[in-house]
């Protein structure tokens, strides 16, 4: 049984305590990465209650597993670069949890100096990125023969990252520090306590702690906050998978075309493939959208036809949640003492997971980090508060 799975028709945990360190509300990437930071430093265990059967239920469970360093915010560049090279030390079952078979992102000449600058940028950083014209991409990579592009930027590290893998490996570091995972309990409310603490209301009864950490994706803001919610906006992407795989080789790296938006790489014999579709949806598990495979449809046989016939075995949809400056929000709430967010984590939550954890657990050890990073991720920042009045 995986690590991750709570066994059929056992209880989902032990009878909350009385009182705990930390309240973490949320088992996906945010919350985990964030108890096994915790636990790296020593710092006393907490809870993390999921209200799912299991951790990674929605988005950390449902995406497609990208471990793209080719970012255009710098922001979430650092924090993917960091992560990544954190990510590639650990293993599973004696395999590495990353399959670094490269990410080749197409552009169009108008996008060259763009590509030449994040390049530039990663190189900084000490990543290998290199920029292509069209005639170098495609001797490499003849399946792109008839795809519509004029370069191309190629980061032979990014790949493919084991996602339930990574958050097992996150579980199991909390748990050896002492941590508690607790499933089928959802996190209601927090009032203050009148001490230095705060109550936390759950489905299975009250606990008072001394720190509390909103991780819950998509429903993330609203904890402490119901009058005047974070504005962090849920919206929907539709992943797929093909059956068969065309002209794409098995080994081809993650191909993501940035100007017509849609993204493929090779999965279990077809092909998985993207959209980049995102549509405003409520806090809640989404359907599938039938419109979706249809703009798919529409965006292959526009700039990539070689693959416009492929016929679909399956597909889902998930959540990702953005701010408005599409920033994570990491840090402690402006308005409420002993509330943490970790949230806004949109597309790049599984690769920059490593760093976001780090990035918390600073914050919750109230380790003042005045870097960009730290500034540009804090819930108080301009961004968050003009749209979110404090508390």
């Amino acid at each position: 049984m995986s690590d991750l799975a709570t066994p059929p028709g056992r209880s989902s945990g032990p009878n909350l305590p009385a009182r705990v360190s930390i309240v973490i509300a949320g088992a996906g990437f945010a919350g985990l990465s964030t108890a096994a930071a915790l636990a790296r430093r020593g710092v006393e265990p907490g809870l993390v209650l999921e209200r799912e059967p299991m951790p990674g239920a929605h988005a950390s469970g449902k995406n497609a597993a990208i471990a793209r360093q080719l970012e255009f915010d710098p922001i979430v560049r650092v924090l993917a670069v960091t992560s990544l090279q954190r990510i590639r030390e650990m293993q599973v079952e004696g395999r590495s949890i990353v399959d670094a078979r490269g990410g080749l992102y197409l552009g169009r000449a108008t996008d060259r100096s763009k590509l030449a600058a994040t390049i530039d940028a990663m190189r900084s950083l000490g990543v290998d990125a290199f920029l292509w014209s069209r005639e170098e991409t495609v001797a490499r990579f003849p399946c792109l023969e008839s795809a519509t592009f004029d370069c191309a930027a190629f980061s032979p590290t990014d790949g493919v990252i084991d996602i339930h893998g990574l958050l097992a490996a996150y579980l199991r570091e909390a748990r050896a520090a002492g941590w508690t995972l607790v499933t089928r309990t959802s996190v209601e409310a927090i009032e203050a306590t009148g001490g230095r603490g705060l109550l936390v209301r759950t489905s299975r009864g009250d606990v008072e702690a001394g720190a509390v950490v909103d991780a819950t994706g998509a429903w993330a803001g609203r904890l402490g906050r119901e009058a005047h919610p974070l504005p962090l906006q849920p919206v929907r992407r539709h992943l797929f998978v093909s059956d068969g795989s065309g002209s794409v080789p098995a080994d081809a790296p993650l191909i993501w075309d940035l100007t017509a938006g849609y993204y493929l790489r090779p999965e279990s014999g077809g092909l998985l493939l993207s959209p980049c579709d995102e549509s405003p949806h409520p806090p809640a598990a989404p359907d599938t959208d039938p419109a979706a495979l249809e703009l798919l449809a529409a965006k292959l046989t526009a700039a990539l036809p070689a693959l416009s016939g492929l016929p679909i075995r399956s597909g889902w949809a998930c959540l990702r949640t953005f701010a408005p400056d599409r920033r994570p929000v990491i840090g402690p709430d402006p308005g409420r003492p002993g509330l943490f967010h970790v949230a806004g984590l949109g597309g790049f939550g599984v690769g920059t997971s490593w760093a976001v954890g780090e990035l918390a657990a600073d914050a919750i050890e109230g380790r003042a980090r005045r870097d960009d990073v730290a500034a540009a991720s804090s819930p108080g920042r301009e961004a968050i508060s003009r749209s979110a009045p404090r508390v």
